[in-house]
């Protein structure tokens, strides 16, 4: 192996430029082969050599821009492999490689962020927000990339290192089970938030506790509506039933709360 940490870590910081100019031909192509550049110059000195390399890698590619640089250290390495005349690798089996990688990354990466991490990440600082944190956005964006700057910049190194090893790294992480866990964290904190916001200050209440009750009486109440909408969230999550309905169902009913001028 003869990429320089400095010259890899180089690629992570150009992997950030993956989406700048996307076309419907190839996606990400012109993205990931600016990213790889580097690599790809260093490896072959031979200008023809480098620009049929150039070529192999303008083509269709489109992964998650988080896992993206596993793919690309896991190219150069083969890229390298066969510039130094390893008869196991060839421009097809580059292309094969690249290409099973960036179809399970995509479905790895898409399920992980978008459909899991960001709506917990998202629900968490609802909650800040309700208590006037004024940091809020500030904690969202560095929860929410902490697991996207680890990935990205640790990527290149894992597979340019182990190449298609890799996989047995990334099968460590467990990600369905995340997925599963960030899931039913983010119901049970919308579950949360609904009757934390219920607007007790009724009739009912003020007719029947004292005032000196009173605060102790909202929190009950409050307590309660977690607890039930927590426990139904959480039977509905082991029924099968898709976390997104039941987000999306939960947003109807605070909806229709505030309409009656239950919520606040």
């Amino acid at each position: 192996m003869t990429l320089s940490k400095w010259l890899l870590f180089k690629i992570a910081l150009r992997s950030f430029l993956l989406q700048a100019s996307w076309n419907y031909r190839g996606m990400m192509s012109m993205g990931f082969l600016y990213s790889i550049a580097p690599g790809l110059d260093s490896i072959y000195e031979d200008q023809n050599a480098r620009e049929l390399a150039y070529m192999r890698h303008f083509e269709y590619f489109n992964t998650n821009p988080y896992f993206s640089s596993i793919v690309m250290g896991v190219t150069l390495a083969l890229e390298e492999k066969y510039n130094n005349g390893d008869k196991l690798v060839n421009p097809e089996m580059i292309h094969d490689t690249k290409e099973a990688l960036m179809t399970s990354l995509a479905a790895i990466g898409d399920g992980l962020f978008w459909d899991s991490w960001r709506p917990f990440v998202a629900t968490l600082a609802i909650v800040f927000a309700s208590g006037n944190y004024k940091l809020t956005p500030f904690i969202f964006l560095i929860l929410y990339n902490i697991p996207h700057l680890y990935f990205r910049f640790a990527g290149i190194f894992w597979g340019y290192d182990d190449g298609m090893n890799v996989i047995r790294k990334l099968k460590q992480f467990q990600f369905p089970q995340i997925r599963q866990t960030l899931r039913l964290g983010t119901l049970v904190l919308l579950a949360y938030l609904i009757p934390n916001h219920v607007n007790v200050h009724t009739p009912f209440l003020l007719a029947n506790l004292k005032l000196e009750y009173f605060y102790f009486g909202e929190k009950v109440v409050q307590g309660l509506g977690a607890l039930i909408l927590v426990t139904l969230g959480t039977i509905a999550y082991r029924e099968k039933i898709n976390v997104l309905l039941i987000s999306f169902l939960l947003l109807i009913l605070a909806l229709m709360f505030y309409h009656w001028g239950i919520l606040i």
